[in-house]
């Protein structure tokens, strides 16, 4: 059986609007940091397709940490 693990997933992003980087922390359950980091990424731009702003955020790849809760 493949339990599911936790880990928090942070995904700096730099925001158009304010002309800064940020952070969001994602929670994930999934078999690996791998499937954790993809399931973060999808709530990611998700959230961003559903808030309707004109300025635009993009993930800062190299960033992306990883931490097994």
């Amino acid at each position: 059986m493949n339990s599911l693990k936790k880990f928090k997933v942070t995904i700096p992003y730099f925001d158009s609007g304010t002309k800064k980087e940020h952070t969001v922390d994602f929670f994930i359950d999934a078999k690996d940091a791998g499937g954790a980091v993809k399931a973060a990424r999808e709530k990611f731009e998700l959230y961003e397709k559903s808030s309707h702003a004109s300025w635009v955020r993009i993930i800062r790849d190299a960033g992306i940490k990883v931490e097994e809760k």
